[in-house]
């Protein structure tokens, strides 16, 4: 017998037809936690034909009677890229069978702190955006870390940077304590966060943070109700919701040495049609710079600013691959609260989006009507702003 003979008898013993090699998914895991990674890769390009007060992140647009109000400019960059862990975690016995999950989400849009300037055009810096865990019972649950405010919880389509912050849309995200409950539809979310955590302020410049030397969380509340739609497969949702905080510096400003941040606010998702569904949302407070209203004016010579603004959209899905927004923001502060020149009055914008998505592709194309109305006889600031990006979802 030759060696050719020897070598296919043992292959006939072996399994004539082998299990073809089968993929799997890697999942890494430590304590029974599973985690699961997401994020995109995105890159922005922005067009103004007049200067907004940061060319990356707008909050209002310059007077022309400020140069360098007027100039126009373009930039771009990949800020938005973001990163994200979901950890699902086990069932915890000891704690009446709470159910452990968490989250942690970075980006690359970070500032210098208190100054508002971009810290590197080609070394961006990591910031976090949600690290927390949540302890979920049958309708409680309660979460502990850094996520969104509890109010306003809306996100409006245009200006990525900023999400509309200062021009009619409230609420950021700081470190926090949320308890949930929901049932029947209703959701009742209460939280307790760190005063100061966006806006940072420091009135006396002491080297310490208002809010915090008031020894007083930030307080927010929201009751929310979903019902099915008029429109099949489709669902109502829409809240009501208040903000209360406290700031007090050792050292009195203009004679005051205590000041108070509120506001109240609705919140709606109404699906007209199986492609129309009108997103709005409205406020009213006062003091309101580290929730983004107000324009960015908190306390202006002892003065709590008081404000109202708001925003609405039309979001329509026009294609399976292509969804045009039609939307109109404001912030509104009272001119009676501002400085007297120079003030930031109004900010008002008109704004067509438009999203097209390939699977895990996505182009985005903005343009922005903004005009930001100043006291003291200051021209408006007016700018046309066109925002392109392109972004693989993961």
């Amino acid at each position: 017998m030759d060696i050719l003979t020897v070598v296919a008898a043992l292959m006939l013993m072996q399994d004539p037809k082998p299990e073809a090699p089968q993929e799997t998914t890697k999942v890494v895991s430590k304590a029974k936690s599973g985690i699961t990674f997401y994020g995109f890769v995105r890159l922005d390009i922005l067009y103004d034909t007049d200067r907004p007060n940061n060319v990356q992140v707008p909050q209002y647009i310059l007077s022309k009677d400020t140069p360098p109000g007027g100039e126009k400019d373009l930039s771009m960059h990949p800020r938005l890229t973001r990163f994200g862990m979901d950890f699902d975690g086990p069932v915890i016995e000891d704690l009446g069978n709470a159910k452990l999950t968490g989250k942690m989400e970075v980006d690359f849009y970070n500032l210098l702190p208190g100054t508002g300037v971009i810290t590197s055009n080609s070394r961006e810096f990591l910031r976090m955006r949600h690290a927390y865990l949540q302890l979920a019972w049958d309708s409680w649950s309660v979460l502990a870390g850094q996520r969104e405010d509890v109010i306003a919880p809306l996100a409006p389509t245009p200006n990525n940077d900023l999400v509309m912050w200062n021009a009619g849309n409230l609420a950021d995200r700081r470190p926090q304590v949320r308890v949930e409950y929901k049932s029947s539809g209703i959701t009742a979310t209460g939280m307790i966060g760190l005063s100061g955590a966006v806006d940072g302020s420091d009135l006396d410049a002491n080297g310490f943070l208002d809010g915090e030397e008031s020894a007083m969380p930030t307080f927010q509340f929201r009751i929310g109700y979903e019902t099915e739609g008029f429109v099949e497969k489709t669902k109502i949702v829409g809240g009501l919701w208040f903000h209360t905080a406290k700031e007090e510096p050792d050292t009195a400003v203009a004679g005051e040495d205590s000041f108070t941040s509120n506001a109240v606010g609705i919140d709606l998702v109404l699906p007209v049609t199986s492609q129309l569904t009108i997103r709005l949302e409205g406020w009213s407070g006062k003091n309101l710079d580290d929730v983004r209203g107000g324009i960015g004016q908190g306390v202006v010579n002892g003065q709590e600013v008081s404000a109202k603004g708001g925003w609405l959209e039309l979001n329509f899905k026009a294609t399976a691959t292509w969804t045009p927004t039609l939307g109109f923001y404001m912030d509104d502060p009272d001119d009676g609260d501002i400085a007297a020149s120079g003030g930031r009055d109004k900010n008002q914008v008109i704004a067509f989006a438009n999203r097209f998505r390939f699977g895990p592709v996505e182009f985005g194309a903005d343009v922005l009507s903004w005009k930001t109305e100043f006291t003291g006889g200051l021209a408006d600031g007016k700018d046309l702003r066109f925002n392109f990006f392109a972004a693989y979802n993961f």
